[in-house]
């Protein structure tokens, strides 16, 4: 018995020292959960605020540096638009970078590279004098400083007459050295913060691009880098159409901001500003380099990587054929001498552009503005910026017109004679002043007939000629029919070339002038563009489908090589619409524009009856005034095949001389005509 109690008071003290053991430890454990829990509430409570700050001070920001742009080729890849490189010097402002670190990081640069300091205004001076000579300053504004802390005058109204203070003579205590420092240091206070600025793009030489690349890591901020200008191997050719860029001063265009900050630009961005340029930059921009700056806490840039390298902008390839469009270009420079040694003294613009009528491909557009001493300016923009009366080039629209109102038929005859009107108003046709001559509606375009067309157009307004009768009192509603069969062949309306600033041409209202509803039926009354000639003349080749004049033809990825990347997106003509003539009736134009360029009475047959391959088409002719003086504009359209067209081209000569002599300026077409076509015998 003793025995067994007594192992039983060993078992319990065995269990008591256990329990005791269990006790400690958990009682540790406790004390260290209580340690973890407070810590954690002092991080999180006490100095939770500043971890986050310092958080965010460290954060990575995204900063988008500018690439090329994609290149612009003709149709079969000769480069017209390219990119030059060229040395440069940035500078990228930290977050928390101040004016004064600013200053000396821009005398130290000042010692490295020359500036130009021609952009200095007189407000960088007296910022910069300020800054240089604070304590002068400071003497200077003694009372102004007593108006501003009593609150008699703001912060802006203090510093107004700050600047105001300082003039010629504080300007005179600044050396070349410190403008050279102020150059500099405005252009590095451009910039927006952790955004590259460009402080020298121009003439950097390699002299200067050593020197500061030896010396980066004692400028803060600065970085020596390539930049790049556009560069056009052809020269002014098409110069005009391509359009301009913005320059890194220039950045966003002013009238073009708003626009471009709301796509998620920047203000420094290099942009397209006019035409080619701007109307495909979502093409040509390129995607941006992208940089990641890490931050400390006062916002110095600690370190940045590459997040991703960019690209150029991919590849614009044009519908334009390089070698057509100078050659199209010298014969139009020919041919503008040959009328001025004839007579022509006072033109003053000359233009031609050339397409596919099939499918609204732009192959040359050429344009000439002519000085009194026959010098030219290019003028390319002209074929659908400016307009013009085209005269008798639209009788072919006028036909159409008639037939679509059942005013005409096919095949039907008129008495071409001059037409007499109450009131002692007589009109008539330029082939036929004074006789009686019968003609149907071809011969009428061959001839170029105008008492057909006025007899068409009264017909129209159902009110057909008698012998004196009194014009038509209200010509509203036939107006309206009149230019709404011009509209379907493309007089009057925008052609919708993918180029910015077209014109749709003066478009008068017409109610009660008959006079000018007759002037309208021979393109005397409206005008209109080249290029609207163009298309006019392209529906009536194409079987009366209206097609949609392009420039661009196909867009091609961008590739680290010159060779010309895969095709990611066609660009096509899209019809616009359906002449509502039947065959019948566009093949009777047809045949009347073939009339007017191959037989020996037409008025186009003296440039056009030999062509290369057979051709068709109209001339015209508009008066018009300059400087109160009479002139006329000569106009000339066509296409070629005659009966399986695959070019179509129109011309406009500006104030020449009223005939008589006429002067001829067919030839350019002409010639245009049978170089295509020789170099393209598979047409």
């Amino acid at each position: 018995m003793l025995k067994r109690l007594k192992e039983k008071s060993n078992d319990e003290k065995i269990r008591n020292t256990m329990n005791k053991r269990i006790r400690f430890i958990f009682g540790i454990i406790v004390f260290i959960f209580a340690i973890i829990v407070l810590r954690l509430g002092y991080l999180q409570i006490a100095q939770g605020s500043h971890y986050k700050q310092q958080i965010k001070n460290s954060e990575n920001i995204t900063v988008n540096e500018s690439v090329p742009r994609g290149r612009i080729l003709d149709r079969n890849g000769n480069v017209l638009v390219d990119n030059a490189s060229k040395k440069a010097i940035t500078y990228t402002r930290g977050k928390k970078t101040s004016q004064k670190e600013i200053l000396q990081t821009a005398k130290k640069l000042s010692h490295l590279i020359h500036m130009k300091t021609d952009k200095i205004t007189k407000r960088d001076k007296q910022d910069f004098w300020i800054q240089l000579h604070p304590y002068k300053s400071q003497q200077m504004m003694k009372h102004e400083e007593k108006l501003l802390n009593d609150g008699s005058i703001s912060q802006e109204q203090f510093d107004d007459a700050q600047r105001d203070k300082v003039g010629k003579n504080q300007f005179k205590q600044l050396s070349k050295d410190d403008l050279q420092v102020l150059a500099i240091y405005r252009e590095m206070m451009a910039g927006a913060t952790l955004n590259p600025q460009m402080i020298k793009n121009e003439g950097v030489t390699d002299k200067e691009y050593a020197a500061v690349s030896q010396k980066l890591s004692e400028l803060p901020g600065v970085n020596t880098t390539m930049d790049w200008d556009r560069k056009y191997p052809y020269g002014k050719t098409l110069r005009g159409v391509f359009g301009d860029v913005s320059t890194p001063e220039e950045g966003l265009p002013k009238e073009l901001t708003d626009k471009y900050l709301s796509k998620g630009y920047s203000r420094n961005d290099r942009v397209g500003k006019s035409y080619l340029e701007y109307q495909y930059e979502n093409v040509l921009k390129g995607k941006k380099k992208e940089m990641k700056y890490t931050t400390d806490k006062s916002g110095e840039v600690k370190n940045s990587k590459v997040v991703n390298p960019g690209s150029r902008g991919d590849d614009l390839v044009l519908s334009i054929d390089i070698d057509l469009q100078q050659k199209t270009e010298e014969y139009l420079e020919k041919e503008i001498k040959k009328l001025r040694s004839e007579g022509a003294k006072n033109m003053d613009k000359a233009i031609i552009v050339v397409q596919d009528p099939k499918n609204g491909d732009i192959l040359a557009m050429a344009g000439k503005q002519i000085d009194k001493d026959g010098s030219l300016t290019d003028y390319d923009i002209g074929s659908f910026t400016s307009q013009y009366a085209v005269g008798s080039s639209v009788k072919g629209g006028t036909l159409l017109a008639g037939y679509q109102n059942n005013a005409i038929k096919v095949g039907e005859h008129m008495i071409d004679e001059p037409l007499k009107f109450g009131g002692g108003l007589t009109k008539h046709s330029y082939f036929n002043q004074h006789g009686r001559k019968e003609i149907d509606d071809r011969e009428a375009l061959m001839y170029s007939s105008n008492v057909y067309m006025f007899k068409t157009a009264l017909k129209i307004a159902k009110d057909a000629y008698y012998e004196n009768m009194p014009l038509p009192h209200n010509i509203s509603d036939a107006g309206n029919k009149l230019r709404k069969g011009l509209n379907q062949v493309g007089l009057g309306v925008k052609t919708g070339i993918d180029l910015p600033n077209e014109t749709s041409g003066q478009i008068e209202k017409l109610d009660t002038n008959a006079g000018n509803y007759l002037d309208l039926a021979i393109g005397q009354y409206d005008t209109y563009t080249p290029m609207q000639l163009l298309q006019y003349v392209s529906t009536i080749a194409n079987n009366g489908y209206r097609i949609q004049p392009h420039i661009g033809l196909e867009v091609r990825d961008a590739t680290n090589k010159d060779e010309l990347g895969p095709v990611k997106h066609k660009i096509k003509g899209n019809v616009l619409n359906k002449v509502n003539n039947t065959p019948d009736q566009l093949n009777e134009v047809q045949q009347g524009f073939k009339m007017a360029f191959n037989k020996i009475q037409g008025t186009g047959y003296q440039s056009f009856h030999n062509t290369e391959v057979p051709s068709a088409g109209k001339t015209g002719t508009a008066e018009v005034f300059q400087d109160g003086h009479p002139r006329v504009n000569s106009t000339y359209i066509g296409y070629a095949p005659a009966d399986n067209p695959k070019l179509a081209f129109s011309i406009v000569y500006t104030n020449q001389p009223v005939p008589e002599p006429w002067l001829n300026g067919g030839d350019l077409g002409r010639d245009v005509i049978n170089y295509y076509f020789k170099n393209h015998k598979e047409d």
